[in-house]
């Protein structure tokens, strides 16, 4: 079976400071299924992720996404990123993912019905609707993690970007989580890039191995 390009980098020179993270780097890859961008602690795999939404900017070159740059096909990739701001933890799981709804709007009429079923929609899709009464400061790591993913999940993306969903999880709460993302990925369709340090945990489920090491990125299947 044939898959298309997700990703293509052609060139691409990238830096976080005075860091090298990529270093006129191409590379054309499909990103169906889970795909895991791997590497040390330090090497840039958070400013790459960025810079595939379109947040940072590389110094060269040029990077698409589905033959198109990052910011016009924005509303197609959902983000979850590290970690939620500490002056979310106060309110209730669901009214964060209201506010979610109502900030990225992604074509949804701008009425509170239908930012309600958004809502309701992508808590479902996680698992998340049972507490998400609950104050997000009283949920488990992983209960946190399924709203951070509900939130990615608004607009109903085609790719999900997630930087590091399995950290400071327990052994069981990653299996869940690994378990859900397959899970989505299979019955949505949905393509997941995600980076991790928990690789033997996700050996057994990723398509592929995007190594991010000494200013080079590289595939392996």
């Amino acid at each position: 079976m044939h898959l298309r390009t997700d990703l293509r980098l052609e060139n691409v020179t990238l830096s976080a400071g005075s860091s090298v993270v990529l270093k006129g780097v191409s590379l054309q890859t499909s990103l169906a299924g889970i795909t895991l961008l791997s590497g040390r602690n330090g090497t840039g795999k958070t400013t790459l992720l960025r810079a595939l939404l379109g947040l940072d900017k590389p110094s060269h070159g040029s990077i698409f996404l589905r033959n198109a740059v990052p910011e016009d096909i924005r509303k197609d990739v959902g983000y979850m990123p590290q970690s939620i701001g500490d002056a979310a933890l106060a309110i209730p799981a669901f009214s964060h993912v209201l506010n979610a709804v109502g900030g990225a709007c992604w074509g949804l009429p701008f009425h509170w019905r239908a930012r309600r079923r958004e809502a309701e929609r992508v808590l479902k899709l996680t698992g998340a609707r049972v507490f998400a009464h609950r104050p997000l400061g009283a949920l488990s790591g992983g209960e946190r993690q399924r709203i951070g993913l509900a939130q990615a999940l608004i607009g109903a993306p085609e790719l999900l970007f997630l930087d590091e969903p399995l950290a400071g999880l327990d052994h069981g709460a990653q299996n869940e989580i690994i378990s859900l993302l397959c899970e989505l990925s299979r019955n949505l369709g949905i393509g997941v890039l995600m980076t991790s340090h928990e690789t033997s945990s996700l050996k057994d489920v990723v398509s592929r191995t995007l190594l991010l090491e000494g200013g080079h990125l590289r595939a392996r299947i």
